[in-house]
């Protein structure tokens, strides 16, 4: 999840007028089809800029953005090696540029954070680490000569959120940095620009920005799910049409239990040939279908998002629900063949990919009814995931079997979902069977118990089993479940 946290944070550009940073309407034109991903249109726009005013600084944060996302979104290795050579010729011109504004300094800033988080895409994790630093002591010297400069805790908030939610394993990217991380912190200062860009006409240009990152920090940084529906509705009622909000809105609807607007809101999505093509999104529509049991619908999206995407991450994933619905279809050789594919394609570096290999690896059995039970789940269909529970005999399930823990995982689970009593007896039970397959059932079960004592304002229990969780090692989805625990300590201490 980190990684895929990583992959979609973006740091935009900026806005007024300054000697030598003009955000005129070439800038603005250009920076919202960048927001929209028509980067040919947005290039031929700044190359007229470039002509009528070439000193102006935010022609070379713009051209950045454009190769940031560009890179994060195709993943794209020869694409990456021919541009990455940009950011030093960008960071040179801009320092030619008037120094007397906070733009100079806090410009510097975006690019760096920006070839930072590529970085970590490419796993060129000590030249982030460097670039993060630059970036971090740039906007630390900005915020001191201009206190007032409201973007400042953009970038700043940003990097206290990440920061303070990384694992134990990159602890070294702290020492390196020098970065003290405090989600809470984080989320006052971007909640901060949001509400200037709300008030504020002169600050508009940014609220599609702080939409985004606050989407997708809130469903993965905490479990305030007021807090996705008051951003899911901003964004309905302003930018949906945006790709790269479609995806949060998409995402927010999926988390708040509401799969059927989630396939509204990928269907009504913009298709433009002149635009950057975001073959997630097909990806996630595949997954939306597949929750709701559209099992050929499902099936053309999965082979269409394989086809296409060139990069590394979801393809394991993608091949491995291509696989699960053969054995829903009882297509035996279809199923095979997939696995085969799940071990020659796509790498293991987000929490899907790493499942999906290592279940073909561990030769995980599959029960089709908790199959079934697992899939409605995820698509917020939780009455009828339930029933179908209820149909279940347990009894067919070897005692503390695999089969036999995760069926009372998902009664847990589904029984939450609904608000239903006993919850934490329900996951309590789980725990008090053999962890000896070292699945991921009793980690998660484990975190969902302090996020229920959360919920329940006992901070001391909650803190108790969020730092138990992190005492497992080695299961599936290790990276997303630790990442929530760590979270919920900082939310909890701070």
């Amino acid at each position: 999840m980190r990684k895929q946290i990583l992959l979609l944070i973006c740091i935009f550009s900026v806005g007024f007028s300054y000697a030598d940073f003009d955000m005129n309407y070439n800038m603005r034109t250009a920076y919202s089809n960048i927001i929209s991903l028509d980067f040919k249109l947005a290039e031929q726009i700044i190359e007229k800029e470039r002509m009528s005013n070439p000193d102006n600084g935010l022609i070379y944060l713009n051209e950045n953005y454009i190769d940031f996302l560009t890179l994060l979104i195709s993943e794209d290795q020869s694409t990456y090696r021919s541009r990455k050579l940009n950011k030093n010729k960008r960071l040179n011109n801009l320092r030619k540029n008037n120094k007397d504004t906070p733009y100079y300094l806090f410009v510097q800033a975006e690019i760096y954070l920006q070839w930072a988080f590529t970085r970590i895409k490419f796993k060129e994790y000590f030249l982030a680490a460097y670039e993060l630093q630059k970036a971090y002591k740039l906007l630390k010297k900005n915020d001191q000569l201009y206190p007032d400069f409201i973007l400042n805790k953009k970038s700043l908030g940003l990097l206290h959120v990440l920061i303070g939610s990384i694992p134990d394993s990159y602890d070294w990217i702290l020492n390196i940095v020098g970065i003290e991380g405090n989600i809470n912190v984080g989320f006052s200062e971007l909640y901060s620009v949001l509400d200037y860009s709300e008030k504020f006409d002169e600050y508009r240009i940014y609220k599609n920005e702080m939409l985004f990152l606050l989407s997708f920090l809130e469903m993965n940084m905490n479990n305030d799910i007021k807090a996705c529906e008051i951003l899911l509705d901003k964004i309905k009622n302003c930018c949906i049409k945006d790709n790269l909000l479609v995806f949060c809105a998409a995402r927010l609807s999926n988390k708040l239990g509401n799969n059927d607007e989630t396939i509204k809101i990928l269907e009504n999505r913009k298709l433009s040939e002149s635009s950057f093509q975001f073959h997630y999104l097909d990806y996630l529509y595949a997954m939306s279908k597949f929750y709701k049991l559209e099992l050929n619908s499902a099936k053309k999206s999965f082979l269409k998002f394989t086809s296409n995407f060139e990069g590394e991450n979801y393809i394991k994933s993608a091949y491995h629900k291509l696989s699960l619905i053969s054995f829903l279809e009882d297509s035996l050789e279809q199923r095979e063949y997939y696995h085969t594919m799940i071990l020659n394609y796509g790498q293991k570096l987000i929490d899907e990919d790493r499942q999906a290999e290592n279940d073909i690896k561990n030769d995980i059995v599959v029960n089709k009814d908790l199959l079934i039970v697992r899939t409605l789940f995820d698509g917020g269909y939780y009455n009828e995931a339930l029933n179908k529970l209820d149909e279940i005999n347990i009894k067919k399930f070897s005692f503390n079997s695999d089969l036999f823990i995760e069926y009372y995982y998902r009664l847990a689970r589904t029984n939450q979902q609904l608000s239903n009593a006993q919850v934490i007896d329900l996951f309590l039970k789980v725990l008090s069977y053999d962890n000896s397959s070292n699945l991921y059932y009793h980690p998660m079960s484990t975190l969902q118990i302090g996020l229920e004592f959360e919920k329940e304002g006992n901070k001391d229990d909650a803190i108790i089993f969020f730092r138990k969780t992190l005492l497992y090692n080695d299961f599936n989805y290790e990276n997303g479940i630790k990442k929530s625990a760590k979270a919920g300590i900082n939310r909890l201490l701070n």
